[in-house]
């Protein structure tokens, strides 16, 4: 469950920077199956390093993915899955604008998340790299997804 409140908290504030190397807006669109994802977080003052990988292509239980649409300009609506019980299921949806490589959202409710960077968008991978803080300390996530067919 850990996880999913992460993949949600993905899309959440973000700072701006104007050294952002561009990245392939237009490949944003389609189904992402999650391949990996690492990062740190504390609890009750200890730092928790993890590094997990998946095969969204042979999903279990711990398996997520992302669809991405456009919907408007620089508008954008993610809508994120959990494989359980031998299906896919919807469990989350949310809207984000695109500033640069900076995902911005637009709800700011429930955001413990300060950044959310995409670090590539090409035709077959995403990467995600997210930080914050909330009342345990500061956290890092970084996202790997593929690709998967609608």
């Amino acid at each position: 469950m850990f996880l999913a409140t992460l993949l949600i908290s993905i899309f959440c504030f973000s700072s701006c920077s104007k050294d952002d190397e561009a990245i392939e807006v237009n490949q944003l669109e389609g189904v992402w199956g999650m391949t990996a994802v690492n990062g740190y977080y504390y609890y009750e003052g200890e730092k928790i390093s993890y590094n997990e990988n998946f095969n969204p292509f042979e999903p279990t239980d711990d398996c997520e993915k992302i669809t991405i649409e456009k919907t408007d300009g620089n508008k954008y609506t993610v809508t994120h899955y959990e494989y359980y019980s031998g299906t896919w299921r919807r469990y989350d949806s949310e809207n984000f604008y695109l500033e640069g490589n900076n995902m911005i959202p637009e709800s700011m409710e429930g955001v413990d998340v300060s950044t959310a960077k995409i670090l590539e968008a090409s035709s077959d991978r995403l990467v995600i790299e997210t930080t914050g803080a909330d009342e345990y300390g500061s956290f890092y996530d970084k996202y790997t997804y593929t690709r998967m067919a609608e």
